[in-house]
């Protein structure tokens, strides 16, 4: 699904991702890392919202910043959380949808979904929650075959969180994943591949049940006395 090869991303001197190869199959894929470390900009370069400073990554064998088509192949949802103030979040939803080909159909069964119950409210009106509910429910219109989201299971209460797991689980026959999450104990169930990204690079990818006991190690930090 995802091909990046020697890519690399810079901001002024500062290298936020410094010569990253990796190929992302199909099934849920979660990436790890500390913050700061090069997560996010590697999700926004597969998404196509940064460029390359050098290598290259493709999506669906197509390049992400120059091909708007594959774009609609997938659903995302970034982190933090941002829509317009004024409008709804029926609005919103309904907007992706047509931006996809879908009518407003396609918005009451991602509503249905997500059991979001305050789709007529404008979402200057809502909480975080209900914020990271909206944004995560949008990645899932239009039956993507990729869907893509940036810390689903922040700012979320447990009851939320275990409705979402069990969505990925349900949806993971139908469609793929891949994910960014530093709340991934309750992910562990359904994660087929990890990949670790610190300092800008990719320090460790594999079967996710190969690699559980070593990513406890990583993230285990020492206490003083």
């Amino acid at each position: 699904m995802i091909e990046a090869k020697n890519l690399t991303k810079r901001f002024g001197r500062i290298v936020a991702l410094d010569g990253v190869t990796v190929e992302i199959p199909e099934g849920f894929n979660l990436i790890l890392g500390p913050n700061g470390g090069g997560k996010s900009t590697f999700f926004k370069l597969a998404t196509g919202v940064y460029r390359p400073t050098s290598g290259r990554i493709a999506l669906f064998g197509k390049n992400p910043w120059t091909d708007a088509g594959v774009k609609r192949k997938i659903g995302v949802s970034y982190d933090p959380v941002s829509f317009p103030p004024l409008i709804s979040g029926w609005e919103w939803l309904e907007f992706i949808a047509r931006s996809k080909g879908f009518d407003e159909s396609e918005v009451e069964r991602v509503g249905k979904l997500f059991q979001l119950d305050f789709l007529d409210e404008r979402t200057s009106n809502y909480s975080s929650g209900m914020l990271k509910k909206l944004a995560v429910a949008q990645a899932f219109v239009g039956a993507p075959k990729l869907i893509m989201i940036d810390e689903p299971l922040a700012n979320i209460d447990f009851e939320t969180m275990g409705r979402f797991v069990k969505l990925f689980r349900k949806m993971k026959g139908e469609t793929s994943f891949l994910v960014i999450s530093h709340i991934w104990e309750p992910l562990k169930p359904v994660v087929d591949r990890l990949y670790v990204i610190s300092n800008g690079r990719l320090i460790l990818q594999g079967e996710a049940r190969e690699l559980w006991d070593e990513v406890e190690r990583l993230f285990r930090f020492p206490v003083s006395e």
